[in-house]
């Protein structure tokens, strides 16, 4: 009888790996907010090292009488104000091994060779960024620690520094250096690198590489350079400014642009609920408070709210027998829901419990230098380390955010938003 005969695993030393011609991502890289603001913003104007510099009439003149005698009224003039942004410089750098250039440049070798990989993450990256920091508010706040287990294990949560927005590794990710600061941020309590991150539901707990002593709830968490590159500086407060600053539900970003005016202010409601009705209620308080008459082009006004909001609102109809609503296409592909007129946009970074509702014509873009490689003249854009067999590059931009009218623009807060479509886990 013969004996068992020998099966692939016996083979395996002679066996070949043969790779398909396949390279997928697998981490969305959906920046609606990104796309549109880009669209939205005015860009005509010149940084000149001075500041950008603006005026708001915020009033009515005033001043109108009748006289059977023809008497005159007083002289008036509206109330005018003005307004001021400044640039923000945001950094990125790259760093390649020499051999790892050389050895990856043939597609017989690798999916993509090394130079090309690391310049189109720290692209893709940097558009996560910027969608993130148009819905921050400068503070650049990455978590709020909720609990200290020890000095190199926290649980934090609220991304962008604002309650029960989503999971707190929203903007996280293992390998960051970050710095932990008191709730003002005016306290360095230490830097560090993260390890490891575990969540569950919103909470997720930070293992350090070093110890922070000292920390406590409420602590905020900000992105840094290492502390061999300056002990003290952080990204705290060094970042443009984005809707979360415009919109101000917090109230602690009344005069960013140097105006301070009960009429400035942006629209605000609350509702735990999410329906046409409410939304409506928003678009025509912005309609009739700013004088921006939206209505002539939907698409200047663009309703950014999370997958969550977007579902319920969508729930809401089948009460009334509507199984569908009118689509309306934006910027970069993405289509919106016509809501009240307006188009109501899911994006899975928004913060959750909001619909942000923003006038596009209202804000302004100012991209000073987009992101790319930082070079003067003929200098080369990449640069050998003095120490090692290596390539590196730095990039930066230099842009800001804002608005020309802050009531233009209006938010719904505390909307129930328990559905959890965070791209992170």
């Amino acid at each position: 009888m013969p004996g068992s005969p020998q099966e692939l695993q016996d083979f395996t030393p002679v066996l070949k790996d043969v790779y398909l011609p396949i390279r997928k991502k697998a981490f969305p890289l959906m920046t609606p907010l990104l796309a549109n603001a880009r669209r939205f913003g005015k860009k005509e104007v010149q940084y000149g090292g001075n500041d950008l510099f603006f005026t708001v009439k915020l009033g009515r003149r005033g001043g109108f009488v009748a006289s059977a005698r023809g008497f005159l009224p007083d002289g008036k003039i509206a109330v005018e104000k003005k307004g001021r942004l400044s640039i923000a410089r945001t950094y990125a750098t790259v760093s390649i091994d020499g051999l790892a250039i050389k050895a990856t440049q043939g597609s017989k070798s690798s999916y993509i060779p090394a130079a090309k990989k690391v310049v189109e993450d720290v692209m893709e990256e940097w558009q996560l960024e910027q969608n993130r920091i148009l819905y921050s508010d400068s503070l650049a706040i990455r978590a709020i620690i909720d609990t200290v287990t020890d000095t190199t294990h926290v649980i934090c949560s609220s991304p962008y520094g604002i309650t029960s927005s989503g999971p707190g590794n929203l903007h996280l990710v293992v390998d960051d250096v970050i710095a932990v600061l008191i709730t003002t941020g005016a306290t360095l309590r230490g830097k560090t690198t993260i390890s490891a991150i575990s969540l569950s539901g919103d909470n997720a707990t930070l293992t350090y590489s070093a110890a922070v002593a000292g920390q406590v709830a409420t602590d905020i968490i900000v992105s840094c350079v290492t502390a061999a590159t300056d002990t003290n500086d952080t990204s705290f407060g060094a970042e443009p400014h984005g809707i979360k600053s415009i919109l101000d539900v917090e109230a602690a970003f009344g005069t960013f642009e140097g105006i301070k005016d009960d009429r400035w202010v942006a629209q605000k409601l609350t509702s735990s609920t999410v329906d046409e009705t409410i939304v409506m209620r928003l678009l025509n308080t912005i309609r009739n408070r700013a004088g921006v008459d939206w209505r002539t082009d939907p698409k200047q006004l663009l309703l950014m709210t999370t997958t969550g909001i977007w579902q319920a609102y969508g729930e809401s109809l089948l009460g009334l027998r509507r199984f569908d609503a009118p689509t309306m296409q934006l910027k970069g592909g993405f289509t919106g829901v016509a809501v009240g007129g307006a188009a109501l946009v899911d994006d899975p970074w928004a913060p959750r419990g909001r619909i942000n509702a923003i006038h596009g014509p209202s804000t302004v873009f100012i991209d000073l230098m987009d992101f790319g490689e930082i070079s003067f003249q003929d200098a080369p854009r990449w640069r050998q380390s003095n120490t090692r067999d290596a390539w590196e590059a730095n990039f930066a931009s230099y842009w800001n955010f804002g608005a020309y009218l802050r009531n233009a623009h209006g938010v719904i807060s505390g909307i129930t938003d328990t559905v959890n479509y965070s791209p992170v886990s």
